[in-house]
């Protein structure tokens, strides 16, 4: 904790990042719970839930690989910016949609919510290293992982209250203005976002093809972009939490609330036993990032025989300790070895490769639930997560088996880092 307070103080480009995030995610888990709520109970099915994570997950995906081109073309900065100030109108949609009823609504405000993330949380990321020193990048990142799990765990938590007590257009109100205050922050950032010049313009697929050419010969670099599809493709047990809260222990938003804060809990430890297990060494980072994926599994295996509430918040809280173990780790494994000239594309890839198993795996699940139930449908979720893990560990086994640190490779004498270069000139 005394290292992050000193690198908060000395760093106030980085604390500014850091507070935006803090509350655009509070605003987010405020708002999440009360659309899960409204939806559910205006649709009154179990797999509805599961539709509004799939809408905030997977048009994500569709967008990400416009949102890395353009992360790479324009000034980041002001580009993150806009994508606050866009934010607000949807939010606003969000209380018409309580006040009127409208469960279609609610999720197309969802959606075009999610549109636009895709345009803010790779560039956050892709920026990060250029805004922190390289001996900070791990703990930034660490930090800025915990900034999900923390507001995840306090929003989803007081929005379940909040939601409760005054109304679910509050909650949407709140949302609404933590957009507004995150870009007043983002806007006082005075560290450039990138290393280097803007590249000239180029088509998207010229784009697209220069990070294939990075990525197509480095195993590493592949392997860690495709961690984070094990624990997305069992994220549609998330959708499934409203569902669970209602049915299986006859509660209302708070307890929604209460389950979704478990995830962000876990999702709070997950970045600092990643970063303390797998900081130092590549072999071990992969090596944790594939057990994690496992661990995901198991501990999810449990949620179905919960006799209580209380147990079920334990059992999500520990599968998501693996998930941002491994969300944390893969992030700064790609954030080491990406150079900054393909950075915003690659994190944005990434990004949107995890957004698309969420969202597969939420419309799986709310397809399922009302025709196999909800314990089973949780286990094939369960085990489509584990099996991944344990062939991702199986795939890479040569990565973290190896003589020497795969992440200590060298990624400037490639041929993307040249055409950026000449590109530049």
């Amino acid at each position: 904790m005394s290292e992050l307070l000193a690198l908060l103080q000395r760093n106030p480009d980085f604390r500014r990042l850091f507070s935006a995030t803090m509350v655009s995610l509070a605003g987010d888990w405020f708002a999440f719970v009360a659309v899960a709520g409204l939806v559910n109970e205006l649709t009154g099915t179990n797999g509805a839930a599961a539709v509004v994570f799939a809408a905030a997950v997977l048009p994500v995906f569709l967008a990400s690989p416009l949102a890395g081109v353009i992360a790479d073309r324009v000034n980041r900065k002001w580009m993150m910016v806009a994508v606050d100030l866009g934010r607000v109108l949807p939010a606003l949609g969000l209380f018409l949609a309580a006040h009127w009823g409208s469960a279609a609504l609610a999720i197309g405000c969802v959606i075009a919510i999610a549109v636009m993330s895709a345009f803010f949380e790779p560039v956050s990321a892709a920026a990060l290293p250029n805004l922190v020193d390289a001996e900070d990048l791990s703990l930034a990142q660490t930090t800025m992982a915990s900034v999900w799990g923390t507001m995840h765990f306090v929003g989803a938590a007081v929005g379940g209250v909040v939601a409760q007590v005054l109304g679910r257009e509050a909650t949407f109100v709140i949302d609404a203005a933590t957009f507004l205050a995150s870009a007043a922050l983002v806007a006082r950032i005075r560290r450039p976002f990138r290393a280097g010049p803007v590249p000239a313009p180029a088509t998207v697929l010229a784009h697209l093809g220069e990070v294939w050419a990075f990525v197509k010969p480095r195993k590493v670099s592949r392997a860690l972009m495709l961690t984070k599809a094990g624990v997305g493709i069992g994220n549609g047990i998330v959708g499934l939490l409203p569902a669970f809260a209602a049915a299986r222990f006859g509660a209302g938003d708070a307890a929604i609330g209460l389950l979704l804060a478990a995830r962000g809990l876990g999702a709070l430890i997950g970045p600092f036993v990643g970063r303390s297990l797998g900081r130092h060494d590549g072999r071990r980072l992969l090596l944790v990032c594939g057990g994690s994926i496992c661990s995901y599994g198991l501990a999810y295996t449990f949620l179905p025989l919960a006799p209580s509430l209380a147990v079920a918040a334990v059992c999500v809280m520990l599968a998501h300790a693996g998930g941002g173990t491994q969300w944390v780790l893969s992030t700064y494994g790609l954030q080491r070895t990406t150079p900054d000239a393909v950075r915003g594309r690659v994190m944005s890839l990434d990004f949107g490769l995890a957004t698309l198993a969420m969202g597969l795996s939420a419309l799986l699940a709310g397809a399922a639930v009302d025709v196999f139930g909800l314990r089973a449908t949780s286990w094939a979720l369960v085990v489509l997560a584990t099996v991944y893990g344990g062939a991702w560990l199986l795939w890479t086994r040569d990565l973290w088996r190896a003589p020497s640190d795969p992440l200590a490779l060298p990624v400037l004498t490639d041929r993307t880092q040249r055409i950026a270069h000449e590109k530049a000139k």
